[in-house]
Parts: C-alpha cells; sequence; structure tokens
C-alpha cells in the first residue's frame, strides 16, 4: 500500500497591498484601502466663489456635521498653467492625515486595485525633494500589454506638510 504525504503548504506568501486608485491632475495616486474613510460625491460648497480665484492648498466642505479641510492637489501638480476653466474633482475621498480628518478632490470614481508588494518600489530620491510627486512615498509600475502604468502611492503626512503648510 502506498501512502501519500500530504500535500505542504507554499512557505511563499505573496503580500498584497489594497489600495484605492483615483486620478488626480493627470497622475494616477493611490492610498491604502485601510486609510480611506469614506468617498462621496464632492459637494458644490467649499469651492472657490470665481473660476478667477486663484485655488490655494486647501478648502473647506461641510459633510452632514463635519467641517473638512479638503487639500488641493491639483495645483500642486499641475506642471503648466491652465488655460480654461479649473476642473474640480467630482468625488471626496476622506482620509486623516496628522490627527485630523481631511479629503482630496479626485477627477474620477476610485478604483480597488490589488498591488502585488513586487511591484512596490521606494520613490527614487530625485522625487523626494522638490517634486510635484514629493508628497508620495512608493510608486508602483504594473505592466498592461505592451505598456506600463505608474501608481504613486501618496504619504498623508507629506501631502499635509506640502499643502497645508
Amino acid at each position: 500500500m502506498t501512502m501519500l504525504a500530504p500535500r505542504s503548504k507554499s512557505t511563499s506568501i505573496e503580500t498584497v497591498l489594497k489600495v484605492i486608485v483615483f486620478s488626480i491632475a493627470g497622475y494616477r495616486l493611490a492610498l491604502p484601502l485601510e486609510s480611506v474613510l469614506r468617498v462621496v460625491n464632492a459637494p458644490v460648497t467649499g469651492m472657490p466663489s470665481s473660476a478667477n480665484e486663484p485655488l490655494n492648498g486647501v478648502e473647506l466642505v461641510h459633510l452632514k456635521h463635519l467641517a473638512i479641510s479638503v487639500l488641493n492637489l491639483y495645483s500642486h501638480l499641475s506642471l503648466k498653467q491652465v488655460d480654461s476653466v479649473p476642473q474640480y474633482g467630482q468625488f471626496l475621498i476622506v482620509t486623516q492625515a496628522g490627527g485630523e480628518l481631511c479629503a482630496l478632490r479626485v477627477d474620477t470614481p476610485p478604483d480597488l486595485v490589488e498591488l502585488d508588494a513586487a511591484t512596490l518600489r521606494q520613490l527614487p530620491a530625485p522625487y523626494q525633494q522638490h517634486h510635484p510627486l514629493s508628497i508620495a512615498s512608493r510608486v508602483a509600475v504594473l505592466p498592461q500589454g505592451k505598456t506600463t502604468s505608474v501608481i504613486f502611492l501618496l504619504d498623508m503626512e507629506r501631502v499635509l506638510q506640502v499643502i497645508g503648510g
């Protein structure tokens, strides 16, 4: 009689990071799923009163009984001046930074994506200072057919330092 040995479980456990991916000013950015508190339709209140009014780094919106600071990444990430009316994101991603509730306006409904840990890299040194992408801590490069997709993982503490003052 032949005995079969039980299958051993693979010792290599792949680590997957679940992130919420969104677009701001043409960049694909992400936050870890566990740091996203809510995604909501962006209220019209809180936007600058006129299209010609310059955007500073922060605006205030009211969601139910809370006043939440919305960190404006559009002006930070845009390398060129936009000729027409500025674009405001239609959705808010509510998260925390520095112990405070805050939100990011995003262009499109965010997606839930699972990133393999092998695709994540530290942001290269030249990007870590005085570059619009200095607000990211890591980058994921994903092959998509003949092209690649790049996703920058935001560090909300860096975002708060750069945008919030």
